[in-house]
């Protein structure tokens, strides 16, 4: 099955896959060939796909996945490959945005915080893959 994984500045993935796995808003998803057709919000989270045995991760900033069982298609605003990952900088933007969020804020910069971690927490764990 095909794998299309896209951001506003470029296609990052457009190749042949064995399977695709991923954190949708309702938990984690596994796409085989033939799965039925189907449309989910994504997650700030890990997404992978297996190429002949093999994993590959990477870091998708959220999006929406779907896929018609040929073809699975990954929207995102910002994605990141392994091997793209600058750990020292995801380890310095989660730390700020812990000492972020233990300081008295208003809702929005506090979401706003709260995002900054799961983003740096995705970068830390797809590198660590």
């Amino acid at each position: 099955m095909r794998l299309n994984v896209i951001t506003p500045e470029r296609t990052l993935i457009d190749q042949d896959v064995d399977a695709v796995y991923a954190v949708s808003t309702d938990g984690s998803i596994g796409i085989l060939p033939n799965h039925i057709p189907m449309v989910t919000p994504l997650e700030i989270g890990l997404l992978s796909y297996a190429e002949k045995g093999q994993k590959t991760y990477l870091a998708v900033m959220g999006g929406v996945l779907s896929t018609d069982g040929k073809t699975v298609s990954v929207l995102c605003e910002a994605a990141e490959l392994k091997s793209e990952i600058d750990v020292p900088r995801a380890q310095k933007a989660k730390e700020r945005a812990e000492a972020a969020l233990k300081q008295k804020q208003d809702d929005v910069k506090e979401e706003a915080n709260k995002l900054a971690l799961a983003r740096a927490v995705t970068r830390i764990k797809t590198a660590q893959r």
